[in-house]
C-alpha cells in the first residue's frame, strides 16, 4: 500500500536576542492578538533561511545577521505543514516603527512563556537559544489549540 504524497503549507520564523530581550510581534488584524516571532510563508524557490531573512526584513526592517536553524516544528490540522523556527542575536537596520502585521515588542525572555502566543510556540520555548536543534510534532484543532504533541531533541 502507498501512501499519498502531501503538499506542505511551509512557513519560517526568527526569534531575535539582544539584551536578554527577544524581539516579538503582536498580532493586531489577526490571530486574536497573539505574540509571535517575525517570520511567514514560503514563495517559490525559497530555502527556509531565504524565507526566514526575507520575511523578518519585511515585518521589522531588520536583516538578520547568521541566523541559525533552531528547531522544526511539524503540524497537523485541517492542513499540514512546518514551521523552520530559527534564532538569531545579530542584525543589522532600523525597527520599523509600524509593521504591517502588527506591533513590534522587545520581550524579556523570562517573561517569554507569561504572554498570550500560539500553544505550539508556548510548548517549544523552552528549547530556544541552545546549542541542540529539536523537532516538534503538533495534532492542532481548527483554532491553533494542541491536542496532541511531541518534543525531542535531534
Amino acid at each position: 500500500m502507498t501512501k499519498e504524497r502531501i503538499a506542505h503549507l511551509d512557513s519560517a520564523a526568527c526569534y531575535l536576542r539582544q539584551d536578554n530581550k527577544v524581539l516579538m510581534l503582536k498580532f493586531t488584524k489577526k490571530w486574536g492578538q497573539v505574540y509571535a516571532p517575525p517570520g511567514g510563508k514560503f514563495e517559490e524557490g525559497e530555502t527556509p533561511l531565504d524565507c526566514v531573512t526575507r520575511e523578518f526584513y519585511e515585518e521589522t526592517g531588520l536583516r538578520l545577521i547568521n541566523p541559525r536553524l533552531q528547531g522544526m516544528s511539524y503540524w497537523k490540522d485541517t492542513a499540514e505543514g512546518i514551521i523552520f523556527i530559527f534564532t538569531a542575536e545579530e542584525y543589522e537596520g532600523d525597527l520599523l516603527e509600524i509593521s504591517s502585521e502588527g506591533k513590534l515588542e522587545w520581550i524579556a525572555i523570562e517573561d517569554l512563556p507569561k504572554l498570550k502566543q500560539f500553544e505550539q510556540n508556548e510548548r517549544f520555548t523552552s528549547y530556544l537559544f541552545k546549542d541542540e536543534i529539536f523537532e516538534a510534532k503538533f495534532k492542532l484543532d481548527d483554532k491553533c489549540s494542541v491536542l496532541d504533541y511531541e518534543i525531542r531533541k535531534v
